[in-house]
């Protein structure tokens, strides 16, 4: 039976690349489903009247914030990439729970977005479904 020492190799430097690679893909996704949603949103839109426009207005606005906070998560993240890679060079806790708050830190601020962009495309597509059902 191997036992590892506290000399073993650290794998979370690993799985945290693994993350901001996954976080990153996830952003572009987001970033392609949003210009989607905002063309299809305005398209239906152009077929409704004046009245209807002003009404979801906040919605649209809401998606063009959420637009600008991908644009500057995905800024982020690049910054973030460059600062970790120190990380695998950790010697002790103190570096080691420095990397791992700023990771952390990013992550939190990451799924709270796509908690937001989740939310916001649900509204965004009943309604797009409320008007397509309506038309017919």
């Amino acid at each position: 039976m191997t036992q590892f020492s506290d000399s073993s190799i650290n794998m979370e430097p690993v799985f945290v690349k693994q993350d901001l690679s996954n976080v990153k893909d996830e952003l572009a996704i987001s970033a392609v489903e949003m210009e989607f949603c905002h063309n299809l949103f305005t398209s239906i839109l152009d077929e409704e009247n004046a009245v209807q426009l002003t009404k979801y207005t906040n919605i649209l606005n809401a998606l063009e914030n959420l637009r600008a906070d991908n644009e500057k998560l995905k800024t982020e993240l690049l910054s973030l990439s460059i600062k970790l890679e120190g990380y695998a060079e950790c010697d002790d806790m103190q570096c080691e729970k420095f990397y791992s708050s700023n990771h952390l830190a990013y992550k939190e601020k990451v799924e709270k977005h796509f908690s937001q962009y989740r939310t916001l495309k649900k509204k965004l597509l009943l309604r797009v479904n409320m008007a397509t059902v309506s038309n017919k």
